[in-house]
């Protein structure tokens, strides 16, 4: 998604208020978290505040060497309610293979206004590591595969004559697809012969 005018002339001047937002769709429910001290509402998600997820670096690459994979690591905050009891109870949602989505929310800075939203990474929930850190105490660690897994996913689809017409009428291309038979072809010697 390219910048609008707005937002690229509020970077040049350096005035621009950048707030970064994510959003995850696990089986109970989508959730949303931004960076700032209020929540926020946006397409129809109410956002809670957050401060502390980190999120690596957007791994890329061109071609079949994308992989678009990245990690989000929340570590503990008792001040913030983020005790290790409350962090483990994300074992208790259905993650695995859910959809997150990073985004950039840009703000005016004089008037506070939505200028812009943009996507900064797309991928899917895949492991949660649990760890205590000497430093920041306990953690966790989301390793999140990019959405490039969708290239080589099959969708378990098959064409046939209805299929083919919904596309095109005329086109007869199945037509005797489904009166193929199928012949059993034995590859060496037959059971008790010698």
């Amino acid at each position: 998604m390219a910048l609008s005018t707005e937002v690229k002339a509020l970077y040049d001047e350096g005035r621009i208020s950048t707030r970064q937002m994510i959003r995850f769709l696990f089986g109970s429910g989508a959730y949303g978290f931004i960076a700032r001290t209020d929540e926020f509402e946006y397409a129809g998600l109410i956002y809670k505040p957050f401060g502390l997820i980190e999120v690596s670096d957007i791994n890329g690459g061109m071609g079949t060497t994308a992989d678009g994979s990245f990690t989000l690591t929340l570590a503990e905050s008792p001040n913030d309610g983020l005790t290790p009891a409350v962090l483990m109870q994300i074992e208790n949602e259905d993650y695995r293979d859910r959809p997150v989505t990073v985004m950039d929310a840009h703000f005016h800075p004089d008037t506070g206004a939505l200028l812009q939203v943009e996507i900064v990474a797309r991928g899917y929930l895949d492991v949660i590591s649990h760890e205590m850190d000497p430093e920041t105490g306990f953690k966790l660690t989301a390793q999140c595969e990019g959405r490039q897994l969708d290239y080589s996913r099959k969708n378990g689809r098959y064409r046939n004559v209805a299929d083919q017409r919904r596309r095109s009428s005329t086109d007869k291309f199945f037509e005797h697809a489904a009166k193929a038979g199928r012949e059993e072809v034995f590859w060496g010697r037959k059971a008790g012969k010698t």
